[in-house]
């Protein structure tokens, strides 16, 4: 195997020069003299590239264990007694979401095979839009990206001001592999690697890309403050004195516009921060943001900019693989022209929540129905009776009990009623969280309880 020429669809000709993973993984040299450590079914033989197959959906997620304290079993149910489900276990309390699953995973190979993906959620409140948006988290992590979820906020960061979003995206960065957050140990790590700056370099499509400069500042400073300025400068912070005696001779220095028409900056930057995370060892990054009401509530003199913002990271995940968006609809900075995507090597998720509104993102517009999510009121009462066995198991350990006939009656009779309750419009899904921990809780509080009577309470409520 070593030795083989190979063909890559993206970065073309080379020859395999080691092999990882019992095969899985190639690292290959290409015709341009770049080495890059691929997966081995990105690759072709005898100049033919291989068919990628639809990808499968494999659930990721491993099942977290119980709690290991009553501390923590009631913390858990405090948690679902408000209607959120706790991040560590979220893939575990999910409910009627698996063609949502399944579509999310198809996304991230796309992003990972393809260079980008974008996918939208659409759906009312409290129908589990957030929760869509943390399941994609985990998924995502759980496949080696880099994730970067943003809230959105009328007030404190609203959807018009995009280097505001880049900003709170770089400096809340997760990572699969620890807990530190922000670009900043992307940049140390990716810093230190050998060849990735003569990389980073050749895929950029223009002169003096602001990463590309930064990590060559990074790269070749010995002083941490002077690191660490050029870090925070990457991140959305100001530009300091001490950077310059770090800058390159010869580079202008290239700026990160505030204000003006910066969509194809920043639309930019995201896929240039995907191309590092890919150079280094990582699947790529996701950008996932909630979106709520926030659009909606927007005046009319700040919706195009808002438009234009989601317009432009949509087109640079997915560029060429889309029609509905032209390239020439987004205007240049005055000050410096940009590319809306590092296009080579790249590797964008996009993920965005809207609230149905007559206001909301006209996503028919920029989106096929495939890329779109809608949260229906609707739920298999099978799903909503395991959910309800799960609720019992912590519920049980949170407060110290054995659960007896009367809880079995009321998981196996309240799934229906609870199901039934989300297709008629009475309940939400943060409806039914709540609920089937109350239910518990009656039977808890209140031995005598008579689960025919608590029944029927609750089937008046969803009628």
């Amino acid at each position: 195997m070593i030795g083989q020429h190979v063909e890559h669809p993206q970065f073309g000709p080379g020859q395999v020069t080691a092999v990882y993973r019992n095969g899985a993984e190639w690292l290959v040299r290409f015709a341009n003299g770049l080495r890059f450590r691929r997966p081995s079914r990105e690759f072709g033989g005898d100049g033919q590239v291989i068919a990628e197959s639809k990808p499968t959906f494999a659930a990721t997620y491993q099942a977290p264990p119980m709690p290991q304290s009553q501390l923590e079993a009631r913390r858990l149910i405090e948690s679902l007694r408000v209607g959120i489900a706790p991040v560590q276990h979220v893939a575990e309390l999910t409910m009627n979401l698996r063609p949502e699953r399944e579509s999310l995973a198809r996304a991230l190979n796309q992003a990972h095979q393809q260079g980008g993906a974008v996918r939208a959620v659409v759906g009312e409140y409290g129908y589990g839009k957030s929760h869509m948006v943390e399941l994609a988290t985990q998924e995502a992590l759980a496949r080696n990206f880099l994730v970067a979820t943003i809230s959105l906020d009328l007030q404190e960061l609203p959807p018009h001001r995009a280097f505001d979003i880049y900003r709170e995206a770089m400096r809340h960065l997760r990572y699969p592999d620890g807990d530190e957050r922000g670009l900043g140990p992307l940049l140390g790590k990716t810093a230190v690697l050998p060849h990735t700056l003569s990389q980073l370099q050749s895929l950029t499509p223009i002169e003096n890309d602001p990463l590309s400069v930064a990590l060559q500042a990074i790269a070749a400073t010995a002083s941490s403050r002077q690191r660490q300025a050029w870090q925070n400068w990457l991140m959305g912070g100001r530009r300091v004195t001490q950077m310059n005696k770090a800058m390159p001779r010869g580079v202008k220095f290239p700026s990160i516009y505030t204000v003006g028409a910066n969509a194809r900056q920043i639309a930019y930057l995201f896929t240039g921060v995907s191309v590092l995370a890919r150079l280094g060892n990582y699947s790529g990054l996701c950008v996932l943001v909630d979106e709520a009401e926030s659009y909606s509530l927007l005046k009319p003199y700040q919706r195009p900019k808002a438009s234009l913002f989601f317009q432009a990271i949509i087109y640079a995940a997915l560029r060429n693989g889309q029609s509905k968006i032209a390239e020439a609809q987004f205007p240049q900075h005055r000050w410096r022209d940009y590319p809306l995507a590092y296009d080579q090597g790249q590797s964008l998720f996009f993920l965005f929540t809207v609230t149905r509104s007559d206001n909301r993102l006209p996503l028919q517009d920029w989106l096929t129905a495939d890329d779109i999510f809608h949260l229906e009121p609707d739920v298999d009462p099978q799903e909503v009776g395991q959910f309800l066995q799960r609720v019992l198991a912590y519920h049980m350990q949170a407060f110290g009990y054995e659960a007896g006939e009367r809880q079995g009656q009321v998981r196996r009779g309240a799934a229906e009623h609870l199901a039934m309750g989300v297709r008629n419009g009475r309940f939400s899904m943060r409806s039914v969280v709540r609920t089937a921990v109350e239910l518990f809780d009656l039977l808890f509080l209140y031995p005598d309880y008579d689960v025919a009577t608590l029944l029927d309470e609750l089937r008046a409520q969803v009628r």
